[in-house]
């Protein structure tokens, strides 16, 4: 038996992608269903539907993409118009802030997200989004704290729109999303890959069964390497890259290490007396907690520069990501999760993982 928990990265426009790679990921194992899945900013709201859809998750992921977030445009455009409409709104996800057209001076924000909720509220169901399985985790930046906080069904009041909404809530373009008497804006902005959780979420599957295999499954659309910019709309593309990649070497090596410490302290645990003083040591009983992650698959984006621009919704480029992620995932053979898929070194160098405020997660 396999377990396993998605992990998706913020991107806006860019998250057409991973919805191909679910899209793979569903078709190639019939009767899938993850234990938990974990995004940020439009991974939340990608998440948030997988997650919470009332019937087919994938049909829920088709109609979020192709009918609601997609910006159609007339026939004739021409392609650079067609790819900058989203500029004067989605339809699915946010419109210009009425007030820019009276008192601009006193907004914090272009556009507001009331076309977000009416999307969750049609293909969301309030119940499934809290349900044990999967569990759905979306991160927010507290905006007073500058802290990473994750949400998901434990919290007070369970997983609510409005903390889906928190996660994308990037400045300056959307509002700050208030919850609790706290503001909230993107979880972007404090890190783009919410790993904690997900890891987390693996390690309770099965109920912390240490015979249940685990496998992460991540969609990096920001790779931490890439070609040396030689224009200024490369260098400005670049810059947006590093802001939200995910700065952690995600390759097998790593987790091999952290198995094989899991390993070693189950033996020691097993060599220990029953009546050692070590077994109630906090920090020993958070270590035996640990779980192996048996397999890791990785499918980063390699999307070319006319697809990269995560503020266009024109539906040819929705449609080439979404192709894009479909291809990789499957030529990554994703359908078997023991294949060894992992391209190494295609997210650069090694840093923690930061803790979160609120509902603490062990760090990756």
């Amino acid at each position: 038996m396999v377990e396993t928990a998605i992990v998706l990265q913020g991107g806006g426009a860019l998250g057409a992608y991973e919805f191909g790679v679910l899209r793979a990921l569903y078709e190639r194992r019939p009767g899938f269903s993850p234990v938990a899945v974990a995004g940020v900013s439009i991974g939340a709201i990608t998440a948030a539907v997988l997650g919470g859809a009332a019937g087919d998750p994938i049909g829920a992921l088709d109609t979020l993409w192709r009918r609601k977030l997609t910006v159609g445009a007339p026939p004739g455009l021409p392609a650079a118009v067609d790819r900058s409409l989203a500029m004067l709104g989605n339809p699915g996800m946010y419109q210009l802030h009425a007030g820019l057209f009276t008192a601009p001076w006193l907004l914090t924000s272009v556009y507001d997200t009331a076309p977000l909720r009416a999307t969750l509220a049609e293909l969301v169901d309030p119940a499934r989004l809290n349900a044990a399985d999967p569990r759905v985790i979306v991160g927010a930046t507290n905006v007073g704290t500058g802290e990473m906080e994750f949400f998901d069904a434990d919290r007070p009041g369970g997983l609510t729109f409005e903390h889906v909404a928190a996660s994308g809530s990037l400045p300056p373009s959307f509002p700050m999303t208030k919850i609790g008497g706290e503001a909230y804006w993107d979880g972007g902005l404090f890190s783009n890959t919410p790993l904690s959780p997900a890891i987390e979420a693996l390690e309770q599957a099965g109920g912390g069964d240490r015979a249940v295999e685990r496998e992460l499954i991540v969609v990096e659309l920001f790779p931490m390497r890439s070609g040396v910019p030689r224009t200024m709309h490369d260098v400005l593309g670049r810059m947006v890259a590093l802001q939200y990649t995910s700065r952690l070497t995600l390759n097998a090596r790593y987790f091999d290490r952290i198995a094989r410490v899991v390993d070693l302290v189950d033996r020691v645990d097993a060599a220990l007396p029953a009546e050692s003083e070590i077994r109630d040591d906090p920090t020993y009983r958070r270590v035996r907690a640990y779980r192996r992650i048996d397999h890791l698959n990785v499918v980063t984006s390699s999307l070319p520069p006319e697809l990269s621009n995560a503020g266009d919704f024109s539906r040819s480029s929705v449609e080439a990501r979404i192709q894009a992620g479909y291809d990789d995932a499957i030529a990554q053979g994703i359908g078997d999760p023991s294949a060894p898929r992992l391209r190494f070194g295609v997210t650069g160098v090694d840093a923690p993982v930061a803790p979160a405020r609120g509902r603490r997660y062990p760090a990756a």
